[in-house]
């Protein structure tokens, strides 16, 4: 499967942005401070999971920012220690990022460089130096909390880095431009009953076994300046997770699918390996008086090319479609579409 990681900033043109800084009474002090700009409508907590967009004029907006200065001699000095950027909008003109005690840019030489990872929404990261001595973050994710299956972590975990090199001279003192990827894994379940005869399936209750529930994410930069984002330290669960309780119990005419249209909420997982604890999805639902319970291992359902999907890989989403056909037994398909689409729009930084 090839590896596609979606970019939710502008892509082709800085229209799609917003930026801003710190405003200063000194010209010379404003020109050489270290802004930021980002796409903002997507740098949301909570939302992916129902399929929304929210509004260009949120004020919630909020990442945090790593960052730090490389001398011509390979002297390192931090600048930014996971500080919070925030969006700020006055429903007027003043659409910005801004942050407390400004930093400026400080070149000695062509040779210097600045090095930039942030993560959104704005957490508890750690940061350090990667193997190749470069500037790395790390954060932990858990979407399981124990004896609580429906429970945990479900905010859209993002991340970005950047490289500043002192050799684009006449650029030094830009702005900084933020292009976040997600990563996560979305899922999303549809079921459709697809009976032959006249047949009501309620359905009870969906959730997932063996999986690693919690992991560090960890971003940083290459040598080169490129992002390396990878989950580290993985702990997997037996028990059941994201369990999806429908109360009362979802009943689905034959011919008809839940959700009936649009999208499903999609539960946000861990990028893994499905193999590696022999993953599976677990529906129960019922047909009149009777119980169902079916157990189905991740890595077996295959797409519509009869090739199965063993891993869920950053920033992707996957969709899977589970047809119950009471004469004929079940079959789960499943396949991927990009996270979000960058679509252009009359409101600088809406993305949908």
């Amino acid at each position: 499967m090839r590896n596609r990681i979606i970019l939710i900033a502008a892509i082709a043109s800085g229209a799609l942005l917003t930026a801003g800084c710190v405003k200063l009474d000194n010209p010379a002090q404003e020109q050489n401070s270290i802004c930021f700009q980002a796409g903002c409508s997507l740098l949301r907590e909570d939302v992916t999971t129902k399929g929304t967009t929210e509004s260009f004029t949120s004020n919630d907006d909020t990442f945090s920012i790593f960052g730090e200065r490389i001398t011509s001699s390979e002297e390192h000095a931090l600048i930014f220690n996971g500080d919070v950027v925030k969006h700020s909008y006055d429903g007027g003109s003043t659409d910005s990022w801004t942050y407390n005690q400004v930093r400026y840019w400080s070149w000695a030489s062509q040779s210097d460089r600045y090095d930039f990872v942030a993560v959104s929404p704005a957490l508890n990261a750690t940061t350090n130096e990667n193997a190749a001595g470069n500037l790395s973050v790390s954060t932990h994710y858990n979407c399981y909390v124990e004896g609580q299956p429906e429970s945990g972590d479900q905010y859209d975990l993002l991340a970005a880095t950047y490289r500043r090199n002192g050799s684009s001279w006449d650029r030094r003192y830009e702005t900084v431009s933020l292009n976040f990827s997600h990563m996560g894994s979305a899922v999303g379940i549809k079921i459709t009953n697809n009976s032959a005869a006249a047949t009501t399936i309620s359905v009870t209750s969906l959730y997932f076994q063996n999986l690693v529930v919690s992991a560090d994410a960890k971003v940083s930069l290459d040598a080169y300046g490129r992002t390396l984002m990878r989950w580290v330290n993985p702990t997997p669960s037996r028990a059941s997770v994201r369990q999806i309780t429908y109360s009362p119990a979802v009943s689905i005419e034959s011919g008809q699918s839940y959700p009936a249209e649009g999208q499903p909420d999609y539960q946000i997982m861990i990028p893994q390996d499905l193999n590696l604890y022999e993953a599976k999805m677990v529906l129960n639902y019922q047909v009149g008086d009777e119980n169902f319970s079916s157990e189905i291992p991740l890595a077996s359902i295959k797409r519509n090319d009869d090739t199965a999907i063993t891993s869920w890989e950053i920033g992707h989403k996957y969709n899977y479609n589970i047809y119950i056909r009471m004469d004929g037994g079940l079959l789960v398909t499943v396949y991927t579409t990009p996270w979000d689409v960058p679509v252009a729009a009359e409101t600088p930084g809406i993305l949908i």
